[in-house]
């Protein structure tokens, strides 16, 4: 099942699969969805729920919405620019589904690389790798207004972040 590490709230303390929830509406809903996911007891059925990061790829996840604000100039920091950003690539989330599918895993595990960055080292990689230079920071009510009007989406995707590693998949020998 497909959880979120949106759980753990907005947090710049190394979190994994055992550290407390956050607060908040994103929260309350990833909790209810987990409950409902193990309210039921499947005897036959291994139960593992993934929570997911930042997916990044060539050709889809959360990075190609990303590189067209650093072709426009716009790839500078969000906000405080502190809030972090556990990310990984897609092609590895596809490798960890694959293993916790081949392997009697049971249970919560992040489904995230192993080295969060805040948002402001990583959008001035992103710019570095792109040939880009310098780009203005996004202030915080800017990007509340951007993301409902633009990105049709909740502003606290961006502003918000976790620094969460995935512990569980670690420890089960996941490379």
């Amino acid at each position: 099942q497909a959880g979120s590490l949106a759980i753990y709230g907005d947090t710049r303390e190394e979190c994994d699969e055992k550290a407390p929830h956050g607060e908040g509406f994103s929260v309350e809903v990833c909790q209810r969805w987990e409950e409902a996911f193990f309210a039921v007891d499947h005897p036959e059925t291994r139960q593992v729920i993934l929570r997911i990061g930042f997916v990044l790829g060539r050709d889809g996840g959360a990075l190609e919405r990303l590189q067209k604000l650093a072709r426009f100039g716009l790839g500078g920091k969000i906000g405080s620019g502190k809030q972090y950003i556990s990310w990984i690539h897609m092609e590895d989330l596809n490798n960890m589904i694959r293993y916790a599918m081949e392997r009697p895993l049971e249970g919560i595990y992040n489904a995230t690389g192993p080295t969060p960055v805040t948002n402001d080292k990583f959008m001035a990689t992103l710019r570095k790798v792109m040939g880009k230079g310098w780009a203005p920071p996004a202030p915080t009510p800017l990007v509340k207004l951007g993301a409902v009007l633009v990105m049709r989406a909740d502003p606290s995707l961006a502003l918000t972040g976790r620094n969460c590693i995935p512990k569980g998949f670690l420890e089960q020998g996941f490379q």
